[in-house]
């Protein structure tokens, strides 16, 4: 199990440091399948600015949950529909921990969250666009 600590005096923006993050998870990988940080980023990684978001491709979910067994918490999605790109957008913006849209056949199923407190206040909501436009990082 993997959790995400940071030190007492760290602001919110080291969580969102994906370099210094993939980092430390390069580091728990089996020496024969680390790789570069080089080549993680581009690919585990959808957007990979140091303020871009935190969420992960296909290849970044699996190394996750298959490779380095993080804990992990599902979301359905119950209304396709909301996922826009301004909903994108906002995901980006306000995830501090990695997270992964499942889609079948290009339609949103469900969020996978890596931050145990983002999945509860998601829960908690019940509704994903609500838990946006509530959650304040």
């Amino acid at each position: 199990m993997w959790s995400y600590s940071r030190p007492a005096n760290a602001s919110i923006l080291d969580v969102r440091d994906k370099r210094k993050l993939t980092e430390e998870l390069i580091a728990l990988l089996p020496d024969d399948q680390r790789i570069s940080v080089a080549s993680a980023m581009p690919s585990w990684w959808h957007n990979i600015r140091r303020n871009g978001g935190m969420r992960l491709t296909t290849l970044g979910y699996q190394t996750f949950v298959e490779d380095l067994e993080l804990e992990h918490y599902s979301y359905p999605i119950d209304n396709p529909r909301i996922f826009n790109q301004q909903f994108v957008l906002a995901l980006d913006r306000k995830m501090q921990m990695p997270y992964y849209i499942h889609a079948a056949k290009g339609v949103p199923k469900q969020i996978i969250f890596f931050g145990s407190q983002e999945a509860m206040m998601a829960n908690l909501y019940g509704n994903l666009q609500q838990f946006l436009d509530n959650y304040r990082p």
